[in-house]
């Protein structure tokens, strides 16, 4: 079978991120895949494969072939079709899989932790339907907005000192770790928030996703128990205090 022409390639995948590579070295690519992959082009020819596919690509016929396309930090899941070319290169047409796309989303809008994705300036960037229930906050009131307005103001001074790291190194002293904070919702009511911390990078600028969980009942609970065993601590200790003097009267 007489493999496609290149000219017969990109018309009928002309919709679809295309490439073609020669020892797993990209040589050409459309205009799709520079906007799949988000970077200027003068940083996509010469990439190797390898470096940007979850997936080693062998050069033989492969259809729908679901990996990951890593760019910048960033996963993107795709759906991989490789035809091997007359001279020894290969094509390769990638579209994003819709299906796993759909599950992150769903996941992003059902869960009942609040999500917030932060860009390197300190600015909210996206914010999942948990976050407006539980900060009480309507979407125009909060996106591009700093992160501070749900900060309290005690706490200021340290995350600026975070993001002027974060947006020069790319590194989060938080990264990777739960922890418990204070927040502040729309109203003013100062909850207390356990938060874990994520951070990636996307077209040369870094980002975080923050999963947030408001503990405040739990505290509060937490609370009401240590002042119950308290109580009975002392109650118990008077007791033994007036046991103890009876019967030191007793001897008498």
């Amino acid at each position: 079978m007489e493999s496609p022409s290149l000219e017969d390639i990109f018309f009928e995948y002309s919709k679809s991120a295309n490439l073609i590579a020669k020892d797993s070295v990209i040589e050409e690519y459309n205009n799709e895949f520079i906007k799949l992959t988000g970077l200027p082009e003068d940083r996509l020819k010469g990439v190797n494969l390898k470096d940007i596919l979850d997936t080693r690509i062998s050069g033989r016929f492969v259809e729908d072939l679901h990996t990951n396309l890593k760019v910048d930090g960033s996963i993107i899941p795709v759906l991989v079709t490789c035809i091997p070319l007359k001279d020894g290169r290969i094509f390769l047409s990638m579209k994003p899989s819709e299906k796993l796309l759909e599950g992150f989303k769903s996941v992003f809008e059902s869960t009942a932790d609040a999500i917030l994705i932060v860009d390197e300036n300190g600015r909210i960037f996206e914010a999942n339907p948990s976050f407006y229930r539980v900060f009480g906050y309507e979407r125009d009131e909060i996106i591009g907005r700093e992160l501070t307005l749900i900060i309290p103001s005690e706490f200021h001074e340290d995350f600026k000192k975070m993001m002027d790291k974060f947006k020069r190194e790319g590194e989060h002293p938080l990264a990777g770790k739960i922890f418990e904070t204070k927040s502040r919702r729309a109203d003013g009511t100062i909850i207390s928030v356990e938060m874990s911390l994520t951070p990636w990078t996307f077209n040369g600028e870094n980002y975080t996703t923050s999963i947030i969980r408001d503990i405040t009942e739990k505290k509060k609970m937490e609370e009401e128990l240590r002042a119950r065993e308290e109580k009975y601590r002392r109650i118990v200790e008077k007791f033994i205090q007036n046991a103890l003097a009876l019967i030191a009267e007793i001897k008498k």
